[in-house]
């Protein structure tokens, strides 16, 4: 009878425990290391671009694509459905450091660091961009052909890089404005243009 008594008690204590470690196992929170290596992993320039939208806007009125790009673009990617480009808009934003090169040298010398992102536009009433190309300026030797500059096309929420790199046919349309660092700067606001020094 004392037997039953002591054993009865016991088991019940191991049961909780082993309850208790179950339920304290299936609520446990990953070790700080470990959420710090999944926030390591995302990928920083998605980061930086991700926040474009706080950046200078360059042309408050979204603008047309120049039909002359449009135009090149097909013959150089070699399309035969026609340019990715024709007849959309574009709104174009600079970082900081990128701000003053673009919005008030005549002959821009972008140092690095700076980023521009230009929105693709269906039309000029459009709030949500189809995607997005971006140039990130690179420190000297990066990329001698095409100015240091690292060209990169997003999704249009900005959230997924679909490519990245020294990309021939993005490159191969901005070789043409080697006079501005690359850049075509054909969107900048009449206003803006003329105070270029």
């Amino acid at each position: 009878m004392r037997l039953k008594l002591v054993v009865g008690p016991l088991v019940a204590f191991t049961l909780l425990s082993l309850c208790l470690a179950r339920s304290e196992h299936r609520l446990s929170v990953p070790p700080a290391s470990e959420v710090e290596r999944v926030e390591s992993d995302a990928d920083p320039l998605l980061s930086s671009l991700s926040g474009y939208k706080k950046w200078t806007l360059v042309n408050p009125v979204p603008q047309q694509m120049e039909p002359l790009a449009a135009i090149d673009c097909v013959a150089i990617i070699g399309r035969t459905e026609g340019s990715p480009h024709l007849h959309k808009y574009v709104s174009v934003y600079v970082n900081e450091p990128g701000r003053a090169a673009m919005m008030t040298q005549r002959s821009p010398s972008f140092p690095p660091g700076s980023m521009i992102v230009k929105e693709k536009l269906n039309s000029k009433s459009s709030q949500t961009p189809e995607l997005l190309t971006a140039m990130i300026k690179h420190e000297k030797g990066y990329n001698q052909g095409s100015g240091d500059w690292e060209y990169a096309v997003l999704d249009g929420a900005a959230s997924e890089i679909k490519e990245r790199g020294k990309l021939a046919s993005c490159q191969d349309c901005h070789s043409k404005y080697k006079h501005s660092d690359f850049v075509t700067r054909t969107y900048l606001p009449p206003e803006v243009s003329r105070k270029l020094e």
